[in-house]
C-alpha cells in the first residue's frame, strides 16, 4: 500500500467459521484454521484485483500440511511460509446499483469435444449480454476433472469476473471423506463457500453436495445426497447475521435448497437465518430443467416476506445429444421441452428479474405451444404453477383460461435418442391445457398466447394449425 492509502472499514473477513468487521483502517485480525480459507466478502461499490482469467482474487488458503488422499486430480498445495500480513487490494467499482449477472447452468463437459460445443455452442450467445459477472452453477465436468482448467480458460473469454458453484459431477470420488471431495475444484477456483456484495444485493455461494467416499473395497464412487455441511451452516449464520435486513439475498447452490433435495432439519435451519431478510431468491442447477417457484408454509418457510427460487435450466441440455445443428452441435433440448440455454438476472436498486435466453432460438421464445389430439398445450419455460396463460383462437374475443397440469413435454418425448432414456425425460409442472372447442371449421386457424407471470410481465405465444375435414366432422 502506499503511505497515504487507508483500507476499507466495515468489510466482511471470514476464515470459513468466524465472521467478522474490518476496522476504520481495513484492519482485520482472524485465526487461522488449517485448510480453511481466509476471504473477504466483496463489499459494495469495489472490486478486487482479477486474474488473468479475470476471478477475483479475495482468499487465502492456509494449509500447512499436505493432503492425504491419493486423489485421481490435483489438490491445492500447501504453503511453505506463513505470511506476516495478508492484503486483498480492492479498487473503486462505482455504479454497482443497476447490474446484471449470466447465470450458466450444468455445462457438463466430460471431454474436449463438450468443451467444444460449449466453447463454440454457448459462449458467442452469452458475448451479446451486457453483464457485470457470471456464476457458472456446477456440474462443469462430468466427472472428468481435467476440465475444469480449461474451462475457467474459455470462460474468461466473456471478459468479466466469474464466480463457480460446486456440483456433484465436479468431485473428486477418490476421496475418502466428503472434507476432501472439492479439493480439485478448490485447486482451479478457490473456496467452494463464500459470499460477496454487489449493489444492494448480498450473493452468496454454496455447497450443498455431501459425498459418503470412496468405496475401497470394490473401488467404486460412494453415494452423494443434497445438503449443507454444519461447518457451512455455521459461517452461513454468522454471515447473515452482519448483513442488513433491507439486502436483498441471493442463494446459488448446484442442488436445489429444498426438501425434496435437503434434509427437512437443514432447511429449517437455512429458513431460521434468512428469517430477517426481506427478499431471498435462490438459485440452483442439476435438474437439466427450468423450475420457477416459491418457498410457501408448507416448504417450511413460515414468513411472509418473499423467497422465490429457480432451477436455471443448463446449457448442456440434455448432456448434449439429439441431433446435430448446422454447426455440428447438438441441439440438446433440456428435459422439459425448454431449449438449451441460460439466464440473465438482471437488478434495478434493490429489485431484480431473470430472463431465459436460448442458444439458437429468438430470444422471444418463451414459450411453445401444441395441438396435442384434441387439447391446447402451453408450455411456458418460466412459469409458476401459480401462473396464469390464456389463449385466443382465431378471431374469437373471448379467451380461453388454461389449466395448470403435470406431464411430459411432447417434444422432449419426441427428440428421444439412444443416449436419452424415457426416464430421463421429466415431468413438468410449467405446461398448462384447455380443450379445443366443438364445431372447428376445415382449414387454418391460429393461436395467440397470453401468458403473465407473478411480477406483471407478460409473455406472448403463437401458433398455426390445420384442421381437415374428417377431423372437423
Amino acid at each position: 500500500m502506499d503511505p497515504d492509502e487507508k483500507g476499507v472499514n466495515g468489510v466482511m473477513v471470514s476464515n470459513q467459521r468466524d465472521v467478522i468487521l474490518t476496522d476504520e483502517n481495513g484492519h482485520f485480525f482472524l485465526k487461522l484454521i488449517e485448510g480453511n480459507y481466509i476471504f473477504v466478502t466483496k463489499p459494495e461499490a469495489y472490486q478486487f484485483r482479477l486474474d488473468m482469467f479475470n476471478n477475483p482474487e479475495f482468499y487465502f488458503l492456509y494449509k500447512t500440511k499436505d493432503t492425504k488422499q491419493e486423489l485421481r486430480y490435483s489438490s491445492p498445495k500447501q504453503i511453505n511460509k506463513i505470511p506476516e500480513f495478508l492484503y486483498f487490494p480492492v479498487y473503486k467499482n462505482t455504479g454497482e446499483e443497476d447490474h446484471s449477472c449470466l447465470l450458466i447452468g450444468d455445462p457438463q463437459m466430460k471431454d474436449d469435444r463438450r468443451l467444444g460445443y460449449y466453447r463454440d455452442g454457448v459462449i458467442p450467445f452469452m458475448t451479446t449480454k451486457e453483464a457485470d459477472f457470471y456464476i457458472v452453477m456446477g456440474d462443469i465436468a462430468n466427472n472428468y476433472l481435467g476440465i475444469l482448467p480449461k474451462e475457467k480458460n474459455v470462460t474468461a473469454t466473456l471478459g468479466i469476473p466469474g464466480y463457480r458453484v460446486f456440483g456433484n459431477h465436479d468431485m473428486n470420488f477418490k476421496a475418502t471423506k466428503n472434507k476432501y471431495v472439492a479439493e480439485t475444484f478448490k485447486y482451479v477456483y478457490g473456496p467452494e463457500f463464500y459470499s460477496f456484495d454487489y449493489g444492494s444485493l448480498h450473493y452468496i455461494i454454496l455447497n450443498s453436495v455431501i459425498y459418503d467416499g470412496w468405496l475401497k473395497d470394490i473401488r467404486k464412487a460412494g453415494i452423494y445426497s443434497g445438503g449443507l455441511t454444519k461447518k457451512q451452516l455455521k459461517w452461513l449464520i454468522n454471515d447473515l447475521k452482519l448483513v442488513p435486513a433491507n439486502k436483498t439475498i441471493v442463494l446459488f447452490s448446484h442442488i436445489p435448497l429444498h426438501e425434496i433435495f435437503i434434509i427437512r432439519n437443514t432447511m429449517l435451519t437455512l429458513f431460521r437465518a434468512l428469517k430477517n431478510h426481506k427478499k431471498i431468491f435462490a438459485v440452483s442447477g442439476h435438474l437439466h430443467s427450468i423450475v420457477a417457484y416459491d418457498y410457501i408454509t408448507e416448504d417450511g418457510w413460515k414468513n411472509s416476506l418473499n423467497f422465490e427460487g429457480l432451477v436455471a435450466g443448463a446449457t448442456c441440455g440434455s448432456w448434449w445429444s439429439g441431433p446435430l445443428d448446422e454447426n455440428n452441435i447438438p441441439y440438446a433440448l433440456c428435459t422439459d421441452g425448454s431449449p438449451k440455454g441460460f439466464f440473465q438476472l438482471n437488478i434495478q436498486k434493490e429489485d431484480y428479474n431473470y430472463v431465459f435466453h436460448s442458444v439458437n432460438k429468438p430470444f422471444d421464445l418463451q414459450i411453445r405451444t401444441y395441438i396435442n389430439n384434441d387439447e391446447i398445450w402451453v408450455n411456458w419455460f418460466v412459469g409458476k404453477s401459480t401462473d396464469s396463460v390464456w389463449v385466443y383462437l382465431d378471431d374469437n374475443p373471448q379467451a380461453i383460461k388454461l389449466r395448470n397440469f403435470l406431464s411430459k413435454d411432447p417434444l422432449a418425448v419426441s427428440n428421444l435418442n439412444k443416449r436419452i432414456q424415457i426416464e430421463s425425460i421429466d415431468q413438468t409442472a410449467h405446461l398448462w391445457k384447455a380443450k379445443l372447442p366443438d364445431g372447428l371449421t376445415p382449414g387454418n386457424h391460429s393461436i395467440k398466447v397470453i401468458a403473465i407471470d407473478s411480477k406483471g410481465r407478460l409473455f406472448n405465444g403463437f401458433k398455426t394449425f390445420y384442421i381437415d375435414e374428417i377431423k372437423a366432422n
